[in-house]
């Protein structure tokens, strides 16, 4: 069985980038892996306190991913384009396979929680210096250009989050902790 996207997420986990239009997957590839990460990011959820529903937060992180993916990737391509970079085809694909390194992200559920924290941590730096390396290399900018944009997005990131947190426990589908919303159910 074929499964490219795997296959680029182990070779960018290597830093072996290949050209943009080699990021290029089937529709199911594409929504099996935005369904594997959240619900990824709703085990994470789970664990940290959130109630409500499984399969109601499955939908709401998987929304999530999907949304965060599709959003970061038009932002990098408007803000890499304004620095030259001519890119023809979409950045979808790349990014999503730039983050496979987040599937090793529940392992540390387990951990004692100041083990568990900071190695998530790492988890996390280290999916973005592979995204950074990956978007750098395919489009031409610099690393600095590709951080820069990474950092700028990550306040629309976290509002779309809380704004999706924030509908699904309005419509009762989980309950968020304290921690993300005060006051809160």
């Amino acid at each position: 069985m074929s499964l490219p996207l795997l296959h680029d997420a182990v070779d960018l986990l290597r830093l072996r980038v290949a050209p943009l239009e080699h990021y290029r997957y089937p529709p199911l590839h594409l929504a099996l892996a935005l369904l594997l990460l959240g619900t990824l990011a709703a085990a994470g959820a789970i664990t940290a306190g959130a109630g409500g529903d499984p399969a109601a937060l499955i939908g709401l992180f998987t929304l999530y991913v999907t949304l965060e993916t599709l959003g970061f990737s038009l932002f990098m391509r408007w803000w890499l384009n304004r620095a030259g970079a001519q890119l023809q085809h979409s950045l979808f694909g790349l990014i999503l396979a730039a983050s496979g390194l987040q599937v090793l992200d529940p392992l540390t559920y387990w951990l004692p929680d100041d083990v568990a924290q900071g190695l998530s941590l790492v988890l996390g730096v280290g999916n973005i210096l592979i995204l950074v390396t990956a978007l750098s290399r395919c489009s031409g900018a610099s690393r600095s250009r590709v951080l820069l944009g990474t950092l700028l997005f990550a306040p629309l990131a976290l509002a779309l989050l809380l704004g999706l947190l924030g509908l699904g426990s309005d419509l009762g589908l989980t309950n968020i902790p304290e921690l993300v919303a005060p006051g809160g159910q």
